[in-house]
């Protein structure tokens, strides 16, 4: 909504996507500037007004030039006495006229820089403030730069995408502010208060005020920085060749395999969309908590194909954290507003329903009837310059393990929520897929199938479990996710044997190191895998 308003007034020219985004806030600040508001980017009650009266509002168009210019040049008492103080202070050497002109906004500007504030020339409410104690608000932030000058390029980062105040605000030895003026010119008392930083999805915002830092508590930020890590590399194999062997499950690849590009197919796991065409030729397959409690395949395919895969749903945030250590490209029916281009950020392509790579199926229907054919997919992607590498590194240690460190074991129950369960047997060849599915309605086992375009079905399988267990968020977006930078716990069940382990990534580049607990890697066997990322608030259950 507030993008059409500002679209339709001229302030906005970009796309219009719902998200309050860097874009959204700079056209709002433009309009604020030019109606005579404070400029803070902020939907206060002035702005809102503003915004729906439509009759007197100043649009941004060139018919408006000379109106905004007589705006300007008008005089103000209240700026006349800001003048005075700036005066006062000796950055300010013009004329008492209450009139904005480009000595005032310099001296607010160098007024802002010595009293630590975001340098914008706007007198708004921090910088009246600050003019009230004049001097007493200078700091000095030579101590502080020096000691992030080391971090500067992270530093730069958090700033730019922080919806509050610069860091470089923060000074512990300023003393604290006991009040404000709001925008009437009033002095508003307020109980002192230090700043604080909170913390959230690695972004960093400073809080000035007890209301403000319950408003950041509130929408889930925290007081507690989160955990970086540094990326670690490409993990050690046994007996793998880069080319020869598949860098998704460590099998030798037929010399004749379609194996230009990694494609990560969404996969729909409502109960409408079961059985699946996909999951049983993929080459690996991982399945990621969404919304509802329910789950979602992402079916990889490197060296195999199938011209029948489906159902296909939207990508999710998860999606491309996997896809991005195989160079790979995440094929979906589209996306929540604003996700697509967080996903290509990461670095991972995204192609979306189109003709003739998809198409639908009479025998369901939408949403859960969209499929498509891996072959005109990987023509696609070659065709768009998706292509990042010749030979995608492996995603996990392959190689024989120790298997002196294993023990017998057959049966593993995941838990993803309170509506989803699944559950791997093995029956001496294979695992078997059973899951329980709360909108079933029905039994807590129920085997899940596969079902191909002639018709023939079976029970999914795979060779090999492997059961990461993630830290779980809610994503901007209102979003559940999982989190696959970081360390956790690994569960790896082969042969009919399990070994409890852990995983470790220090950012989207890498693949899955699976370590013991002193680091040493821990050799998974080549097979085809079935990836699941469990949320770490619940516990698996095994046989014995």
């Amino acid at each position: 909504m507030l993008q059409i308003v500002l679209k339709n007034y001229g302030y906005y020219e970009l796309k219009i996507d719902g998200q309050f985004g860097p874009a959204s806030k700079s056209a709002l600040k433009n309009f604020q500037t030019e109606n005579g508001l404070i400029s803070d980017g902020i939907i206060g009650k002035n702005t809102c007004n503003s915004l729906f009266d439509k009759k007197n509002v100043i649009k941004n168009n060139s018919n408006n030039v000379v109106l905004n210019t007589e705006k300007i040049q008008k005089s103000s008492e209240s700026l006349k006495i800001s003048q005075q103080k700036l005066k006062e202070l000796n950055l300010y050497s013009g004329a008492i006229d209450g009139i904005n002109g480009t000595n005032t906004k310099n001296a607010i500007k160098e007024f802002q820089k010595k009293a630590g504030l975001s340098v914008d020339g706007v007198l708004g409410p921090n910088t009246l403030a600050a003019l009230e104690k004049g001097v007493e608000s200078y700091i000095t932030i030579d101590k502080l730069e020096s000691s992030t000058t080391d971090n500067t390029e992270s530093s730069s980062n958090t700033i730019s995408t922080s919806s509050a105040l610069d860091l470089r605000n923060y000074n512990p030895s300023k003393p604290c502010v006991d009040g404000y003026v709001d925008q009437n010119g009033i002095w508003i008392t307020d109980p002192c208060f230090y700043p604080v930083f909170v913390y959230r999805f690695g972004n960093t915002a400073q809080v000035n005020s007890q209301n403000e830092l319950d408003a950041y508590l509130g929408d889930r930020w925290s007081l507690e920085r989160e955990k970086t890590y540094n990326t670690i590399g490409p993990v050690s194999t046994i007996n793998y060749i880069n080319g020869v062997h598949s860098p998704v499950n460590g099998l030798k690849m037929p010399s004749n395999a379609n194996n230009l590009i990694v494609l990560g197919i969404k996969n729909d796991n409502n109960v409408n969309a079961r059985p699946q065409s996909g999951p049983q030729d993929a080459d690996a397959v991982f399945e990621v908590l969404v919304e509802g409690g329910m789950t979602r395949f992402i079916n990889v395919f490197y060296e195999s194909d199938t011209n029948y895969h489906g159902p296909i749903r939207s990508a999710r945030p998860t999606d491309p954290t996997v896809l991005r250590p195989l160079g790979g490209v995440l094929v979906a029916s589209g996306a929540t507003g604003g996700l697509i281009p967080e996903i290509i950020d990461i670095g991972v392509p995204v192609i979306t329903d189109r003709r003739p790579e998809f198409f639908r199926i009479s025998s369901r229907r939408a949403p859960h009837n969209l499929y498509a054919d891996t072959y005109k997919l990987k023509q696609l992607a070659i065709s768009k310059g998706y292509k990042k590498v010749d030979n995608p590194q492996p995603l996990f240690p392959w190689g024989t393990p120790n298997y002196s460190l294993w023990s017998p074991n057959s049966y593993i129950k995941l838990k993803f929520s309170s509506q989803t369960s699944t559950m791997w047997t093995w029956n001496g060849n294979t695992y078997l897929r059973t899951y329980y599915d709360a909108y079933r309605g029905s039994s807590t086992e129920v085997p899940h199938s596969w079902i191909n375009s002639s018709g023939n079905s079976s029970q999914i399988s795979a060779d090999t479990i492997i059961s990461l267990f993630c830290e779980p968020y809610i994503h901007p977006l209102q979003l559940p996710s999982v989190k696959t930078v970081g360390e956790g716990r690994a569960i790896v069940m082969h042969n009919g044997k399990i070994l409890d382990a852990y995983w470790k990534r220090g950012s989207n580049l890498d693949p899955f190191h699976i370590v013991d607990q002193n680091g040493n890697t821990i050799y998974i066997p080549p097979g085809k895998p079935w990836i699941s990322l469990v949320p770490s608030n619940f516990l698996p259950t095994f046989d014995n």
